[in-house]
C-alpha cells in the first residue's frame, strides 16, 4: 500500500520517517515504564527495524528517476526520428536519463512512476489470469501456426457434419429425456441403509439382497459391526457373504461372526472380503480353514496374511475352491504361490493382484494348475516374462481371461507369444505394459482374429494409428470394449478403422488423454456405433460442444467431458 501511494520519492521518504518517528517515540515511552527484560528486547528489536526500514527506503529511492530530469524530459519533447531511436534503445538497454525500472516493481506506481501499458496488460500472475490470457491468445497462436504451415488449415481426415443444432444445447437439455426411473428393489435398498439404525433385524436375507444391502452400506460409509451381524446373523444358515468394504470391522466382531459359519455343517460356499486387512488375521485364516463347502474366496487387501496362513486355507478348502483372489499385499512371499500351486487343482479363476513385492520369479508354479479360465496378475510389478510364459502354459488351451496389467517390466514378445497360446482367448488387458510395440500387437490380433471383445490398452505408449487400424480389421465385428486410455500418438486414423469394421460391436470407449482426435473422428464413429454406450473423453480439452451437442446418440453416456 505505501508503494502504490504515490507523489515524489522524498515526499513518500520523509512521510514514512515521520510515521515510523512517531511510532518510535510513543513506544519508547511505554517501553521506558519499566526495566525488565521484554522492554529491553522491544527496544532493540525497533531499532534494528529502524535500520532495516531505511536500507528498504534507499534501495527504492535509487530505483526512482530524478524529478527535475523528469520534468524537463516531459518539458522538451524529442523529434520523431530521435523517440523512434529512444524507444528502440529502451528494449534493449535502460534510458540515459533515468534508472532502470526493476522488473520486480511491475504494477506499482514508485514516486510517480505509474505502469507502463505492456505491464497493465500482463495483469496479475495469477492462474485463473494467466489461463485467461491463455485463452485469449489461442485463436492467434492457431493463426501463427497455420501461417507457418503455409496459411490454410490442413483438410480434416475425417469429414463429419452435426447431426443436432449444437447451438441450442441448453434448450435441449431441458427437453431431454429423464432419468431412467430406478427400480422398486433400488429404491427399497436406499431406504432401508439411509434408515438402518432403526432397523432390528432381517430374518432370511438371499444372496442378491444381501449383496445389494452390504453394498449401499459400504458406499454410504455405514457398514460396522452392528450392520455386519445384521447381514450375517447367528443362528441363520447363509450361503454367500459379501462384505465389499469392511474398514472398520475389528477382528473380534470378524472372528464372532465367522466363527458359527465354521461348523461343520456350514453351507458357506462364497466369502468375499474387501478392504480388509484390518479384520483378517492368522485366526482368522484358521476359521476359513474350517469352511467345509467353501468354493470361492476373495481377500482384497489383507496386508496382514503370511504365507503361513495362506498355506493352511490351501491346504484345507485347496481341493474345493474354485475361484481365489488375494491382493494388496506386500509380505507374500513364493512360498504362497508354491501352496496355491500344489493344493488348488481346481482352481478356476485366480487372481493374484497388488503383490508389488512378489519376486518376479514367483509365478512359474501357477503353471501346475490345467483348468484355470481367467488368470490376473495386476498390479504385480516385479513379474517377468519367463515366470509369466510358465504360468500361463499350463491353462493355455482353457484360458478366456487374462489380465497383466501394471506388469511394466513384462517385452513385448513375451505377451504377444501368451496370446498365440492361448486359442479361446476372449479378454486381455495390457494396461501399462510400455514396451508393447506395434507388431507384437499385429500378432496378438492375428492370433485373436474374430475373437478378442474386450481389450485394454491403456498407457501402451509406443502404439500408433497403424497397430489399431491392424486390430480393427482383425476383430471386426466381435470387439465390444476397447480403451485407448493415454496412448498418445492415436488420431483420427484409427477411429476410421474402427468405423469401418467396429461400429457395430462396439459398446464402450475410452479415448482420455487421445490428444490429437477430433471432434469430427469422434462423431462419425458415435454416429455410426448403435450400440456404443459409454464413451470416456477425459483430458479431451480439443473436443467441443461440436461433437458432444452434435452427435445423434441421444443416449449415449459421455464421461470426462471438459466443463
Amino acid at each position: 500500500h505505501r508503494l502504490r501511494e504515490g507523489g515524489g520519492a522524498g515526499a513518500s521518504k520523509s512521510r514514512r520517517k515521520a510515521k515510523r518517528k512517531a511510532a518510535a517515540g510513543g513506544g519508547g515511552e511505554g517501553g521506558g515504564e519499566g526495566d525488565d527484560e521484554q522492554g529491553r528486547v522491544s527496544k532493540k528489536w525497533r531499532k534494528e527495524n529502524a535500520h532495516a526500514q531505511d536500507a528498504w527506503e534507499e534501495a527504492l529511492n535509487a530505483l526512482q528517476p530524478d524529478s527535475d530530469a523528469e520534468e524537463g524530459a516531459e518539458a522538451a519533447p524529442k523529434p520523431a526520428a530521435a523517440a523512434a531511436a529512444s524507444a528502440n534503445a529502451s528494449s534493449s538497454e535502460p534510458a540515459a536519463g533515468g534508472a532502470a525500472r526493476d522488473p520486480r516493481l511491475q504494477g506499482f506506481r514508485i514516486g510517480g512512476q505509474a505502469e507502463t501499458a505492456e505491464e497493465k496488460g500482463e495483469g496479475w500472475c495469477g492462474p485463473w489470469a494467466t489461463a485467461r490470457a491463455l485463452l485469449d491468445k489461442r485463436a492467434a497462436a492457431l493463426a501463427e501456426r497455420q501461417e507457418e504451415l503455409g496459411g490454410e488449415a490442413p483438410p480434416p481426415l475425417v469429414e463429419w457434419s452435426p447431426k443436432r443444432e449444437y447451438e441450442a444445447a441448453a434448450a435441449r437439455r431441458r427437453r431431454s429425456a429423464p432419468e431412467p426411473v430406478p427400480t422398486l428393489q433400488a429404491l427399497a435398498t436406499e431406504f432401508v441403509c439411509a434408515n438402518i439404525d432403526c432397523v432390528e433385524d432381517f430374518g432370511a436375507l438371499t444372496p442378491a439382497v444381501q449383496h445389494a444391502l452390504a453394498t449401499e452400506l459400504c458406499r454410504r460409509r455405514l457398514f460396522r459391526q452392528p450392520q455386519l451381524r445384521l447381514l450375517a446373523p447367528p443362528g441363520l444358515p447363509l450361503s454367500e457373504l459379501v462384505a465389499p468394504d469392511c474398514h472398520q470391522i475389528d477382528e473380534q466382531a470378524l472372528h464372532e461372526t465367522l466363527e458359527p459359519l465354521a461348523c461343520p455343517g456350514s453351507r458357506l460356499a462364497l466369502l468375499s472380503l474387501g478392504f480388509c486387512g484390518k479384520c483378517v488375521t492368522t485366526a482368522t485364516s484358521q476359521l476359513i480353514a474350517r469352511m467345509g463347502a467353501l468354493e470361492s474366496l476373495t481377500l482384497t487387501g489383507a496386508y496382514r496374511l503370511t504365507d503361513g496362513c495362506v498355506a493352511a486355507i490351501c491346504g484345507a478348502r485347496g481341493a474345493a475352491l474354485r475361484s481365489l483372489k488375494i491382493s494388496g499385499n506386500q509380505q507374500l512371499t513364493a512360498a504362497f504361490v508354491a501352496s496355491i500351486a500344489s493344493e488348488c487343482d481346481s482352481l478356476e479363476r485366480l487372481a493374484l493382484e497388488d503383490l508389488i513385492y512378489l519376486p518376479g520369479e514367483a509365478a512359474a508354479p501357477i503353471g501346475r494348475l490345467t483348468q484355470l479360465q481367467s488368470l490376473s496378475f495386476r498390479g504385480t510389478r516385479l513379474l517377468v516374462s519367463s515366470s509369466m510364459l510358465a504360468a500361463v502354459g499350463g491353462s493355455a488351451h482353457c484360458l478366456e481371461a487374462l489380465d497383466l496389467g501394471g506388469c511394466t517390466v513384462l517385452s513385448a514378445d513375451a505377451v504377444a507369444t501368451a496370446a498365440e497360446a492361448c486359442p479361446r482367448l476372449r479378454e486381455l488387458s495390457l494396461d501399462g505394459v510400455e514396451n508393447l510395440t506395434d507388431e507384437a500387437l499385429g500378432r496378438i490380433a492375428a492370433a485373436r482374429r474374430g475373437a478378442l471383445s474386450s481389450l485394454s490398452l491403456r498407457k501402451c505408449v509406443q502404439l500408433s494409428d497403424g497397430a489399431i487400424e491392424g486390430l480393427a480389421a482383425a476383430c471386426g465385428g466381435v470387439l465390444a470394449h476397447l480403451s485407448l486410455n493415454n496412448v498418445p500418438a492415436l488420431g483420427d486414423a484409427c477411429l476410421v478403422a474402427l468405423k469401418e469394421h467396429c461400429a457395430d460391436s462396439l459398446e464402450s470407449l475410452d479415448l482420455s488423454w487421445c490428444r490429437a482426435v477430433s471432434d469430427n473422428g469422434v462423431g462419425a464413429l458415435v454416429d455410426a456405433a448403435p450400440r456404443l454406450q459409454r464413451l470416456a473423453v477425459w483430458g479431451c480439452s480439443q473436443l467441443t460442444n461440436r461433437f458432444y451437442e452434435g452427435h445423434s446418440r441421444e443416449h449415449l453416456r459421455v464421461v470426462g467431458r471438459s466443463i
